[in-house]
């Protein structure tokens, strides 16, 4: 089993505890992080703010820049064995996906899973790519003054749910898309995160507010879980 930190929402500066829960998850004296900012196209104020976040973490930082930059197999596949940790910015998620297969970089990260060769994680889109399906913001519409959002399917797929970023803003639309679904929804609200390691799946926050659901569909009536979080505090 490999290594995931799937951070539902936020930034860096709110999700600080849980970026250093991340670093911490790797064991290498000194921490190779690939930032792999596609979803944002490529973003370069983006990638300056992840560089400046981790490099003060004793983190030595790349970017692979799938949008704007032209890369060959050999090249990519050098600079994910040199990542000890593999972080997945947010953003247009469909877009994100469609470049990723271009380059085949869709079945090279499940591949990184399975062996377990890297911490895998990121943001929003960077959160919802690791899981079957999600909710996403990259397509926005209006239906009677109600406002609903686009759903992605065709995701990595390592973990089954249906996934939803930033729930505390989507209550209403995600609910009510995963009602005409057969589906178990993950909703999650900013700063919490989805950690899988060595097996064992758990959710923390650096907010105590914030809060996890299981989502269900049972005959066209939604139901919730709320999930227990372990709230993370500085040391």
């Amino acid at each position: 089993m490999g290594r995931i930190v799937a951070i539902a929402g936020g930034d860096l500066k709110s999700n600080l505890l849980i970026n250093r829960y991340i670093v911490d998850m790797d064991k290498s004296n000194n921490h190779n992080l690939l930032f792999i900012g596609t979803a944002s196209n490529d973003a370069e104020g983006y990638i300056d703010s992840i560089k400046l976040t981790f490099e003060k973490m004793n983190c030595q930082v790349r970017a692979l820049r799938l949008a704007t930059m032209e890369y060959t197999q050999t090249e990519i596949d050098e600079l994910l064995a040199w990542a000890d940790i593999i972080y997945v910015g947010g953003g247009n998620t469909f877009y994100m996906m469609e470049i990723w297969r271009k380059y085949g970089l869709d079945k090279k990260l499940k591949e990184i899973y399975i062996k377990d060769t890297a911490v895998l994680t990121g943001i929003s889109a960077g959160a919802m790519c690791w899981f079957n399906c999600g909710h996403s913001d990259s397509e926005v519409f209006w239906v009677n003054d109600v406002i609903g959002y686009g759903w992605v399917d065709n995701l990595l797929n390592i973990h089954s749910y249906a996934y939803c970023p930033h729930y505390e803003e989507r209550v209403e639309s995600f609910d009510r898309r995963l009602a005409d679904k057969s589906l178990l929804g993950l909703a999650m609200e900013s700063d919490t995160a989805f950690v899988e390691e060595n097996g064992e799946i758990k959710y923390v926050k650096c907010n105590e507010d914030a809060k996890v659901f299981v989502v269900k569909n049972i005959d066209g009536n939604v139901t919730k879980e709320q999930l227990e979080v372990e709230i993370l505090v500085s040391i």
